[in-house]
């Protein structure tokens, strides 16, 4: 056997160098023979690099911020004192007026890439390097899990390269491939690879289900991102959610809010997680806590560090998904479950606790005064996933990334357009189930096929359908599935919400490539209704 000492953990050594004590050269002289000596662990050693990229999905001006804010459900807008505004970029994001020059869009896209290249083609080259071939299983995950990051970089930008291999001239410029194109390859690389893959539960690995759920996401969205004669993929979804479901590897937890606890690999319903923690450090999952809550929240709890007072949620949103009009929609667990509103209190001496100011009640509302200029209480903040007590700048919470629940509710969604409204009505009154108490009436408890079926006001416009577009709001909301949402329900570009005008620009459904990228590889494309 050739014998070759390669550096499989270039990648995780610049993810966690900065925050741990970790000493690279303890993998320096690792050679690929040595690893596979022991099978059990090998491919996990190979792989972590695959994985531990995707933790940089959830940090500042990543990817959580493409999928959810600009949409109806998420916002930051400037704070009274400045604080936020950062040249504009987060209002233009809500605004959907943002600059190819942005820097979401060159963090997401470097972020997508280096997982692409030098997390999956890199283990691929290693192997063909050292004149190994790597077990068909290995290889199934390897190209499964590359295929979710091109189901990012499809569904944010559309028309990008492809490229599966890591062993490139210096000076290589790969060239700009359709959005049909990219598709395409995304529904071949999970077709040929789901089947070969385990079908043990992993929960921060994927396997033969994780496969199978995300290329369902792909075939639900292909109508929305293709045209009209990808409707027909909608059978394609419902066929793989059967096979997940007849599985009987997965079930609805009976507590919602298990799913986002700090034990969530004890839930049933999670089919693939990606794991933090907070003894290594950065990246962080900043979402749930340091870029929602207010910096004088650490007495909330206990916690170490305070947040930053930023993210809140939409009021338009919040007041329509759960219809402030209507007490009984307050019967749902997962309105408080979703949120952290209203009066806050001291961890250890249980007193309300007050803004900065002294006189304040620290008592989050739904309302933001302004988008230029948002008081320190305004808006509702992100409080699905569950908070420690002692709480760190790192986070130990993992990032949900698919479940049941959601498997349910494609399936529900497809039967629902294809006119079985009563088939959708029992999945998701089996989805609901668990965040109603037993004793409420029928008609608080349960949708039905009419209500689900009808024409309903969302965003201002009526669309069809619409109850259940609200109801997936409530069910997934902070989960990084909005923007795909309104995109199907052609509210993204024509919806209105809380300080939002909708520009009706359907270009405005894909961003632009970073002109960072534009300028230094000449074969990039720029996406059609962006000048730069």
């Amino acid at each position: 056997m050739k014998r070759k000492t390669i550096h499989l953990f270039g990648a995780c050594a610049l993810l966690l160098a900065s925050c741990t004590n970790l000493d690279p050269d303890i993998y320096s002289d690792m050679t690929i023979d040595k690893i596979l000596e022991d099978s059990e662990q090998s491919s996990a050693y190979l792989l972590t690099p695959m994985y531990g990229q995707m933790r940089w999905f959830n940090e500042d001006r990543s990817i959580w911020d493409l999928t959810e804010l600009g949409t109806d459900a998420w916002v930051i807008p400037t704070n009274s004192d400045g604080g936020w505004y950062d040249g504009g970029i987060w209002l233009r994001l809500d605004n959907h007026e943002w600059k190819s020059t942005d820097p979401h869009f060159s963090t997401c896209w470097s972020h997508l890439w280096y997982g692409i290249t030098t997390c999956c083609n890199r283990v691929l080259h290693q192997f063909e390097e050292a004149g190994l071939e790597l077990d068909e299983q290995t290889l199934a995950e390897v190209r499964a899990v590359r295929a979710f990051y091109y189901y990012y970089l499809l569904s944010l930008f559309g028309n990008v390269p492809i490229m599966e291999t890591y062993d490139v001239p210096k000076d290589y410029m790969p060239t700009t491939r359709d959005r049909k194109e990219v598709y395409d390859f995304v529904v071949r690389e999970l077709r040929e690879s789901m089947d070969k893959l385990p079908e043990e539960q992993r929960y921060s690995r994927f396997n033969k289900w994780a496969a199978k759920h995300l290329l369902a996401k792909v075939y639900l969205n292909a109508e929305s991102w293709l045209g009209s004669e990808y409707a027909a993929k909608r059978d394609s979804t419902l066929i793989l959610c059967n096979e997940i479901i007849g599985s009987a590897k997965y079930q609805l937890d009976d507590s919602f809010s298990n799913i986002f606890s700090l034990q969530s690999e004890t839930s049933p319903e999670i089919i693939f997680a990606v794991p933090y923690d907070e003894t290594t450090g950065s990246p962080i999952f900043h979402c749930i806590y340091a870029k929602t809550q207010h910096w004088a929240c650490k007495p909330i709890y206990n916690a170490g560090s305070g947040g930053y007072n930023g993210l809140r949620a939409v009021p338009s949103y919040v007041k329509e998904t759960f219809d402030a009009t209507d007490p009984d929609h307050y019967n749902d667990k997962r309105y408080r479950q979703s949120y952290c509103m209203g009066q806050q209190y001291d961890y250890l001496t249980k007193q309300p606790l007050y803004f900065t100011d002294g006189v304040t009640p620290f008592n989050y509302v739904n309302e933001i005064a302004s988008i230029d200029a948002a008081r320190e209480f305004d808006g509702y903040r992100f409080g699905k996933y569950e908070v420690k007590i002692g709480q760190k700048w790192e986070t130990d919470q993992d990032w949900v990334v698919f479940r049941f629940g959601e498997t349910l509710m494609m399936k529900a969604e497809c039967m629902l357009r294809d006119g079985d409204a009563q088939g959708a009505a029992d999945i998701v009154n089996e989805v609901r189930r668990r965040s109603f108490d037993p004793s409420l009436p029928r008609s608080v408890r349960k949708l039905t096929a009419e209500q689900l079926s009808a024409l309903t006001v969302v965003d201002g416009v009526s669309v069809p359908y619409g109850e259940f577009l609200k109801e997936l709001g409530r069910e997934f909301t902070g989960e990084g599935m909005r923007r795909e949402q309104l995109i199907r329900w052609n509210l993204y570009v024509n919806g209105s919400w809380t300080f939002h005008t909708p520009k009706q620009k359907k270009y405005l459904e894909l961003y632009p490539i970073p002109s960072s990228e534009l300028l230094s590889n000449i074969n990039l494309r720029q996406n059609d209704g962006y000048s730069y």
